[in-house]
């Protein structure tokens, strides 16, 4: 009976379908239709993906929706949705329009990639915010077909643009239009946009979640962890969902913040000038997220043998308690990010890469063994396994300046011995002579700072208490005036000016946040612990603080103030920016408020 209900659904939606219907109407006559023959959940829908002649992601230039998902059930709405996907050849882009996603786009946008993973019709998923509108500088409010340059071409009449929309400032000048899908956000650095940070903190107040413990843990953190299984490929193989095969790329050209990084899980994340990662959550009065970075963090350098390793607690504490911002050649040098690949125009070559390669199931170099008719197949195996996936490593590992595996086997090793015109080459020899092991690696060491300022501060971030820490901080910046002036002394100045700003990002933050998310990470780095043992505490301690009566989230939701970034107005084409402003009324005044007792209630016994 249910199939032929399900039966006389399909002819009824089926029915329904016209060409004269407009692209917004075609696509949710489709989505329900593909609605009822896959059992994909509703939140699904929220993520649109479609064909490359359906242009109903974002906004119209009058200010209106063609998004048909615009107005749903959910008290958090955005005008456009917070991610699309579109086909590009053999491989999936994911579009993050949006940095903020809604609970519901958190639940779909997990699907959708735990769907596409276990594809073996594709080669690889690719998840990148947009940047490339090529008329207008990555400002993508007049490409209505959310596609790549290369691909768009074609598809938008130039003629129509007027001259405002064709020139400006760094980002474009952005054209009359309410609401963006760019949220274009900065940090410290100039022209940085705001890739992800999961969720907006703000939103889930005034909708009235975080204060429901069932909602709260059913709307928000289940959909947070969800997505961040659906990135690393580790989720449960259901009827519904096979096993991860195809490598999801993620190619984050901006910051990344909190629950963002659960985007960051996957095989590859592709760091470009201006990729960063920060721990902005303490400013909220929250810890971590359920995306298990009280696991990863203090682990930062092992995956690839990498000499971060070494300082990976004090890398954890910087990131996490003084709020340090992780650029791209920090990120590589702790595996936080696989390649470093430059510039962001490497993503189109990227695209172009993989839509012409094989998929998963065609990428073998042995046939398929016959089978005789009658007998079961001997070889119980896949023998193409060992080549799959390679093409997508080999395209990834061409496009990249250097990766986290290798970084520092680029050394100069001949200095003096180089010629002076190149660099390149052996003094007085023939340069075709010269072989490859002679010759100077262009790149030389790379150097992080997050590393070298967590080997500095080693000891006093071993201190086991956000207290003890911010004690051994005062006492290096209090050595400053000692050394000021003082021939040699340099280093040691700038020593105690770090950690005098240290100290100060850390007095910003809650107390209470930064004693929970210190209790975190010391957890989760014990021997004993798990990814997924992390995450479940993650969730439980963030839905402490997220319910706490006249607590720190709830008293920084309602202030308005935001986590210090610097931003610029839209269509303001100088250089002026905008720096938000942080919330200082913190039911704590001190971590030395902060009851060992009151940090256990929230992160357990």
């Amino acid at each position: 009976m249910a199939s032929l209900q399900t039966f006389r659904k399909v002819r009824k939606a089926a029915a329904r379908i016209s060409p004269k219907l407009s692209p917004s109407s075609r696509a949710k006559v489709y989505n329900d239709l593909d609605q009822i023959t896959t059992n994909a959940p509703a939140s699904a829908y929220s993520i649109p993906q479609s064909v490359r002649s359906d242009a109903f992601a974002l906004n119209n230039a009058d200010g209106s929706t063609t998004n048909p998902y615009a107005h749903g059930d959910e008290p958090i709405k955005h005008q456009n949705p917070g991610a699309v996907v579109r086909p590009i050849g053999t491989s999936r882009r994911v579009f993050l329009t949006n940095p903020s996603l809604t609970p519901t786009e958190i639940d779909g946008l997990a699907y959708r990639i735990r769907t596409m993973a276990s594809n073996d019709a594709i080669n690889s998923v690719v998840v990148a915010n947009p940047l490339e509108d090529a008329m207008c500088n990555g400002d993508m409010s007049n490409n209505s077909t959310c596609l790549p340059a290369f691909m768009e071409e074609g598809e938008v009449d130039i003629a129509s643009l007027g001259r405002r929309e064709l020139e400006g400032g760094p980002f474009g000048k952005k054209p009359d239009v309410i609401r963006s899908v760019l949220h274009e956000r900065f940090g410290d650095g100039l022209g940085m946009p705001h890739v992800s940070n999961g969720y907006d903190a703000r939103q889930i107040h005034e909708a009235g979640i975080a204060r429901d413990g069932a909602r709260l843990e059913r709307e928000l953190m289940s959909p947070l962890a969800a997505l961040s299984r659906a990135c690393r490929g580790s989720y449960d193989v259901t009827i519904d969902s096979s096993a991860s095969k195809v490598p999801l790329v993620t190619f984050p050209h901006g910051l990344v913040a909190d629950a963002g990084y659960s985007l960051l899980g996957g095989s590859y994340v592709l760091a470009t000038h201006s990729t960063a990662f920060r721990v902005l959550n303490p400013l909220r009065g929250l810890a971590f997220d359920p995306v298990g970075l009280s696991y990863l963090l203090p682990r930062v350098g092992w995956e690839f043998d990498q000499p971060s390793a070494r300082h990976s607690s004090a890398i954890a504490s910087l990131l996490t308690l003084a709020g340090y911002e992780a650029n791209a050649e920090d990120m590589v040098s702790t595996g936080l990010a696989t390649h470093y690949v430059g510039g962001p125009y490497k993503l189109n070559i990227l695209e172009r890469a993989l839509m012409d390669l094989n998929s998963h199931e065609n990428q073998s170099l042995h046939p398929k063994p016959k089978k005789l008719y009658g007998r079961e197949n001997e070889r119980k195996y896949d023998i193409n396994e060992i080549f799959r996936n390679q093409a997508v490593a080999n395209v990834i590992q061409h496009l990249s300046e250097y990766d986290a595996a290798g970084a520092d086997e680029y050394a100069c090793l001949l200095k003096e011995e180089l010629d002076d015109e190149t660099g390149l080459f052996l003094k007085d020899k023939d340069p075709s002579l010269t072989m490859p092991d002679e010759r100077n690696q262009i790149y030389g060491r790379i150097e992080s700072d997050l590393v070298n300022w967590a080997a500095t501060f080693g000891e006093a971030f071993a201190e086991p208490t956000v207290e003890g820490i911010l004690e051994r901080l005062r006492e290096i910046a209090s050595t400053e005036a000692e050394f000021e002036g003082r021939e040699g002394c340099e280093e040691d100045v700038e020593v105690a000016r770090k950690a005098r700003s240290f100290v100060g990002e850390m007095e910003k933050r809650s107390p209470l946040a930064l004693s929970v998310a210190n209790e975190l990470l010391r957890r989760g780095s014990d021997d004993g612990e798990t990814l997924e043992s992390c995450m479940e505490r993650e969730k439980a301690s963030q839905m402490r603080l997220f319910a706490r009566e006249d607590g720190d989230f709830a008293r920084w939701a309602e202030s308005g103030c935001d986590v210090g970034l610097v931003e610029m107005p839209w269509g303001d084409s100088s250089l002026m920016r905008k720096r938000e402003d942080v919330f200082s009324g913190w039911a704590h005044s001190s971590v030395r408020d902060v009851s060992v007792d009151e940090i256990k209630e929230i992160v357990g016994v």
